[in-house]
C-alpha cells in the first residue's frame, strides 16, 4: 500500500486502474463511432434518437457516481472501481450479443422491441457504472502518485482515455474494411463491443489486488480515533471541518454534509465539467459523424482521427509537467481560454471544407488535438482538489458526472440540433462551453479569495503559478479534511 514514489511504480502497481479507464472510452467511442449502423439496428434511421440513445448512458452516471462514490468514501477506493469494472464489462459486451430489427428472424420486429429495450437497460447499466469508475480513478491516481508529479500521474488518464478512443476509431475502421457496409450494417457492427471482453478481464483480475491509498487509509484511522474518542467523552463538536472527520453511516448522510459544507466546490466542479464535456462529445464524437455523413473519406476520417489522439497522448505528458511547475489551475485557465477563443473559427473551418482531406487534417486532426490536450489533460485533477479526503469520491462523483450528464450526454444531440438551426451552431456551442468554464474558474478565484472556497486540498502549491492575483489557500489535505470555508 501506499504513495508511489515515482511515475515508473505507479504504472507497475496501478495499470489496472488505466486499463479499466482505457474501456470505458474505448466504449462510448465505439457507440459513437457505430451510430450510422446503430440508427438502422435501433432507432429507424434516426441520428437524433441515436444520439439520444447515448445520453441515456450520462443520465446514470450522476447516480452511479453518488452509489460507488459513496463506497470508495466509505469502503475504499479499491472497492468502488472493482465494482465498477464488472459493471462496464457487462454492459459494453451484452450491447455486442443482443438482437437488432435487422435480426434476420421471422418475427423480427419484437426482437428489435427486445433489443432496443436492453440497449437502453445496459446503457444505464454503463452510465451508473462508469460514473463511479472515472471520479474513483482520478481520486486514486491523484492520492496514491508522486505529489511532485501529481499533473503527469493524472496525465496517465488522458493517455488512456485518448489510446481507448483510438482503439475504438481502429477497430471499427478495420471492420469496416473487412466487411464492408453491408455486413457491417448486419451484424459487423456487433464486434467491436465484444473485443472489450479479453481486456476486460484483465483488468477486473488486475484491480483485485490493488493496494488502498494511504489517504483514504489514514482517513479511517482517523476517523476511529473520533468515533472511540467521541464515545469516551459523550460529546461532538458541530463545526462543518469536524462533521466531515466524523465517520458517517449511511449514503444519505454523506450526502447532506456534502452539499451542506461544500456546496461551492460541487457547482464550481459542474461548470468546470462543461468545456470538455462539450468538446469531447459535441467536437470529437459527433463531428466524426457530421464528417461522414457529408462526404469525408473513411482514411481521411481515419488519419485525423489518429492525429488527434496521438497529438494528445504525445501532448500528456509535457502539459502534465507544465501543471507540475506552474499549477493545474494555470494550465486548466488557459484551456479554457483558448476553447473560448477557438471554438467558432475551428468549427467554420470545418465545416465549410468536409469533404476537403488537407482541411480535415489540419482542422479536426491538429486544431482539436491541441484544443483538447489543453482542456482534457490535466482536467480531472482540478476536480479532485476541491474536495477533502472524507467526501472526495462522491463530491468528484457527483460535481463530475452532473456536468458530464448533461452537459457531455446532450452535446451530440446539441450539435446536430444547432447545425439544423444555424450552420454556425456547433462552433458557438463549443466557444459557449470554453466560456462557462473559464467564467467558472474565476468565480472560484473570487470565493477563495473571499475564504468560502478552498480550490486546492492535495496540492496547494503551485496552483495558479505567479498569478499572484489567483493566490489564495495554502496547506495540503492529501488525507486531512476541510469545508469550503477552509483556507
Amino acid at each position: 500500500m501506499g504513495t508511489a514514489t515515482d511515475l515508473q511504480q505507479l504504472l507497475r502497481v496501478y495499470w489496472a486502474l488505466l486499463l479499466g479507464n482505457m474501456l470505458e472510452w474505448y466504449e462510448f467511442a465505439v457507440y459513437g463511432y457505430l451510430a450510422v449502423y446503430l440508427a438502422q439496428n435501433f432507432f429507424s434511421g434516426s441520428l437524433l434518437a441515436t444520439w439520444l440513445g447515448f445520453a441515456t448512458t450520462f443520465l446514470a452516471r450522476p447516480l452511479g457516481g453518488l452509489f460507488l462514490g459513496s463506497v470508495g468514501d466509505t469502503f475504499g477506493r479499491s472497492a468502488s472501481v472493482n465494482i465498477s469494472i464488472v459493471g462496464m464489462l457487462v454492459g459494453t459486451v451484452g450491447q455486442g450479443l443482443i438482437p437488432s430489427y435487422l435480426w434476420p428472424v421471422a418475427n423480427s420486429t419484437w426482437m428489435g422491441h427486445l433489443g432496443l429495450v436492453l440497449l437502453v437497460l445496459l446503457r444505464i447499466l454503463q452510465g451508473l457504472c462508469t460514473g463511479g469508475e472515472i471520479s474513483t480513478v482520478s481520486t486514486y491516481i491523484t492520492e496514491v502518485g508522486p505529489p511532485k508529479a501529481l499533473g503527469r500521474s493524472i496525465a496517465f488518464i488522458a493517455i488512456t482515455s485518448n489510446l481507448g478512443l483510438l482503439s475504438a476509431r481502429a477497430v471499427v475502421y478495420v471492420m469496416v474494411e473487412l466487411l464492408g457496409e453491408e455486413q457491417m450494417m448486419q451484424w459487423g457492427w456487433r464486434i467491436p463491443f465484444l473485443l472489450a471482453l479479453l481486456p476486460g478481464l484483465i483488468a477486473m483480475v488486475g484491480r483485485r489486488y490493488l493496494p488502498e491509498s494511504e489517504a483514504f487509509l489514514e482517513r479511517k484511522a482517523a476517523e476511529q480515533e473520533v468515533a472511540e474518542s467521541s464515545s469516551d467523552e459523550g460529546s461532538n463538536t458541530g463545526s462543518s471541518a469536524d462533521e466531515c472527520s466524523k465517520p458517517q453511516t449511511s449514503t444519505f448522510s454523506v450526502v447532506k454534509v456534502l452539499f451542506r459544507s461544500h456546496p461551492h466546490a460541487l457547482l464550481v466542479g459542474i461548470g468546470f465539467t462543461v468545456s470538455y464535456a462539450v468538446f469531447l462529445y459535441g467536437g470529437f464524437v459527433w463531428g466524426h459523424s457530421f464528417l461522414k455523413a457529408h462526404g469525408a473519406s473513411e482514411e481521411t476520417l481515419l488519419l485525423s482521427g489518429v492525429i488527434a489522439r496521438l497529438l494528445q497522448c504525445l501532448m500528456a505528458l509535457p502539459v502534465g509537467w507544465l501543471a507540475d511547475v506552474r499549477g493545474v489551475g494555470w494550465v486548466t485557465l488557459v484551456g479554457a481560454g483558448a476553447m473560448t477563443v477557438a471554438g467558432v473559427p475551428l468549427w467554420m473551418s470545418l465545416q465549410s471544407n468536409p469533404t476537403d482531406s488537407t482541411v480535415v487534417l489540419v482542422t479536426y486532426g491538429v486544431g482539436y488535438g491541441l484544443l483538447g490536450s489543453l482542456t482534457g489533460t490535466v482536467f480531472y485533477l482540478f476536480v479532485v482538489e476541491l474536495f477533502p479526503t472524507a467526501l472526495r469520491n462522491m463530491g468528484v462523483g457527483i460535481s463530475f458526472n452532473i456536468g458530464f450528464a448533461i452537459f457531455g450526454g446532450f452535446a451530440p444531440f446539441l450539435a446536430q440540433v444547432s447545425l439544423e438551426s444555424c450552420w454556425l451552431g456547433p462552433g458557438i456551442l463549443y466557444s459557449a462551453g470554453g466560456l462557462v468554464t473559464l467564467v467558472t474558474i474565476l468565480w472560484g478565484i473570487r470565493l477563495q479569495r473571499r475564504g468560502i472556497l478552498r480550490l486546492a486540498h492535495v496540492r496547494p502549491e503551485p496552483y495558479f503559478g505567479s498569478w499572484a492575483w489567483a493566490a489564495g489557500t495554502k496547506g495540503a489535505d492529501r488525507g486531512g479534511a476541510a469545508s469550503d470555508s477552509s483556507a
